[in-house]
């Protein structure tokens, strides 16, 4: 595709084509994934980037809470503040009423996001009672104390769109399109568990890992095997990035001479992390001398990984 047609596939932009782009797409797929595809037109018509049980819950706040709460112009007034100071004047003053408050405790709740926004078994390892309260806490930080304009996240929770690419992801961005194409046979997909790709990697193996939440769904044991065996086949000075969600994470105490936990970095870095909705962020660094095992893999990105 070139860029007008790929925005436009995935959702970003208007696009009265998508099945007929999809069917230049579909000779490329492993038969798993036409045969999975090839049964959605209905999200392959709405754009894929809409299609996550996350976005679909967004979808529903959006069009069925949000109205009763504010019209499009004060939305559209939130989003399009150019100061702090005036994101905070505006959320304290016009933004922050009873029905936010009520309506958001209700709609964010533990029962109705562990069915409409999650799977019931996210919450396992859970330990925050009020999960509302909390996470209206963080939206309010969100929007008080990290720059609106440009922020995505927020943008496409209120409005469903993205109206600047160029502020947007950098994956939207046209100036990068090209890049991301030339280097996708860079990429390598694998489907499976974490641990199942990590036990057959060689020592010294990668040098960073972007983990997204993928510990929000593990016991506290499988949490120090999962981070024992990054620790194995990771290069020195290898780096952890990932966030936490409700289920806090620190380095695990048989591990604590071999992996430093980062925490001013790791702090200053969530204080401007635009995913206000995360209980934290975390750059973790592996201290230990250079193995002498050949680097097979330069970064491992589990963000889309279903353990």
């Amino acid at each position: 595709f070139d860029y007008d047609d790929f925005i436009g596939f995935i959702g970003t932009r208007p696009c009265r084509i998508r099945l007929k782009l999809y069917s230049y797409l579909r000779p490329n797929l492993s038969l798993k994934a036409r045969q999975y595809w090839d049964s959605q037109t209905e999200i392959l018509r709405r754009g894929i980037i809409h299609c996550g049980k996350f976005e679909r819950y967004f979808s529903i706040f959006r069009k069925l809470m949000l109205p009763l709460i504010h019209d499009r112009r004060t939305i559209r007034k939130l989003i399009s503040a150019s100061s702090l100071d005036e994101q905070q004047t505006f959320y304290e003053n016009v933004w922050n009423n009873r029905r936010w408050i009520w309506l958001f405790r209700l709609f964010f709740s533990k029962f109705l996001l562990g069915h409409l926004g999650r799977c019931p078994s996210y919450f396992r390892y859970v330990s925050v009672e009020n999960i509302a309260e909390e996470l209206l806490k963080r939206t309010r930080r969100g929007l008080t104390e990290v720059p609106i304009r440009g922020n995505p996240f927020i943008e496409y929770i209120l409005t469903g769109e993205y109206r600047d690419l160029e502020r947007s992801h950098p994956y939207l961005q046209k100036s990068n399109f090209l890049f991301l194409k030339e280097n996708l046979g860079r990429m390598r997909l694998f489907c499976g568990g974490l641990d199942d790709y990590l036990r057959n990697m060689k020592p010294g193996s990668v040098s960073q890992f972007n983990l997204s939440d993928i510990f929000e769904y593990m016991s506290e044991n499988d949490f120090e095997k999962t981070v024992s065996e990054i620790e194995r086949v990771s290069r020195a000075d290898a780096k952890l990035a990932f966030w936490t969600l409700l289920v806090p994470r620190t380095v695990p105490p048989s591990l604590s001479e071999q992996i430093d936990p980062g925490i001013s970095v790791s702090k200053k870095l969530f204080g401007t992390d635009r995913a206000f909705f995360y209980g934290s962020f975390n750059v973790w660094r592996v201290n230990r001398k250079e193995t002498t095992a050949e680097p097979t893999v330069r970064a491992a990105d589990y963000s889309q990984v279903e353990v």
